[in-house]
């Protein structure tokens, strides 16, 4: 099948859609975060920034496509209404910059995570992989949270302790350049 073009004969191109599995902080949580990055910016000049109502934990990446991909948003749905993970909570204590070394992303990190947190990881991770998502899920877990884009190597200077007590996860999907997230379904954490 041949790819569509425009008028102009130029190949037209499906933005990419990425869906995962996140925490997403209460508007308090954002707020605390907002202050760390907040206090980083004049040590951090090439940083950019990202929009505290973006900030997410990612748990699990399922993937990315060249369009919407209604097969995967059903399988995920189905991994999460069969799973029932109990509450915890998180404290991201440690800046690191993770990724692309040339723009690695400054983030705020869990320097241990609970045992709560990752048996709620690893039982997410086996209901998404009895749901095809073995080739997606990651296999390792560094729990943190996105401030921004940086320069190489950025300074990881120690910064203020943040909280999270996630109510539930979410679906998410993001589409490369839209600048809102949309939901596609959240289920809540049950009383430890």
């Amino acid at each position: 099948m041949s790819e569509q073009t425009d008028l102009f004969g130029s190949a037209h191109h499906e933005p990419l859609h990425r869906f995962f599995f996140a925490l997403l902080p209460s508007a308090a949580e954002r707020a605390q975060v907002a202050t760390v990055a907040s206090g980083l910016r004049a040590t951090h000049p090439q940083t950019r920034w990202v929009n505290p109502e973006r900030y997410h934990l990612t748990l699990h990446y399922l993937g990315e496509s060249s369009g919407p991909r209604e097969d995967w948003v059903v399988r995920a749905r189905q991994a999460a209404d069969g799973f029932s993970g109990e509450a915890f909570e998180l404290q991201l204590d440690q800046l690191l910059a993770l990724g692309n070394p040339r723009r690695p992303a400054l983030t705020l990190a869990a320097s241990s995570p609970s045992p709560e947190l990752t048996r709620f990881w690893r039982g997410l991770q086996e209901c998404l992989i009895r749901a095809g998502f073995k080739d997606h899920v990651g296999r390792n877990f560094i729990p943190h949270l996105t401030l921004g884009y940086s320069e190489p190597q950025p300074a990881t200077p120690e910064v203020a302790l943040v909280g999270l007590a996630p109510s539930g996860f979410t679906l998410v999907q993001s589409v490369e350049g839209q600048a809102d997230y949309t939901f596609l379904g959240r289920w809540p954490l049950r009383a430890a």
